[in-house]
C-alpha cells in the first residue's frame, strides 16, 4: 500500500507542476480563471482519459462517475491553489 500512495503523490507532483506552467503561460490569471483551467484540464484530459478506458472496462457507470469527479474536483482545486499561489 505505501508503494502505491507514493506513486500516486509522485502523479498528482506531476500534474501540479503540467497545471503551474499552463498556469504561469497565461499571464495574470486570478481564482476565477484558475478555477476554469483547473475545469477545463479536468474535464478535457483526465475525464475523457478515464472515459477512454471505462469504455473497454465496463465498470458500473457509477464507478466512473466517482472517480472522473473526483479527478475534475482534483483539477479545479489545483487550479484555484496555483492562480492565487505567488
Amino acid at each position: 500500500m505505501g508503494a502505491k500512495l507514493i506513486v500516486t503523490l509522485v502523479c498528482n507532483l506531476i500534474a501540479a507542476i503540467v497545471l503551474a506552467r499552463v498556469i504561469h503561460q497565461l499571464h495574470g490569471v486570478d481564482l476565477l480563471r484558475g478555477l476554469k483551467i483547473g475545469a477545463g484540464v479536468g474535464v478535457g484530459f483526465c475525464a475523457t482519459a478515464l472515459t477512454m478506458t471505462y469504455l473497454w472496462q465496463s465498470p458500473p457507470p457509477t464507478l466512473w462517475a466517482i472517480d472522473t469527479g473526483y479527478h475534475i474536483v482534483g483539477c479545479i482545486i489545483m487550479g484555484a491553489i496555483l492562480s492565487v499561489w505567488r
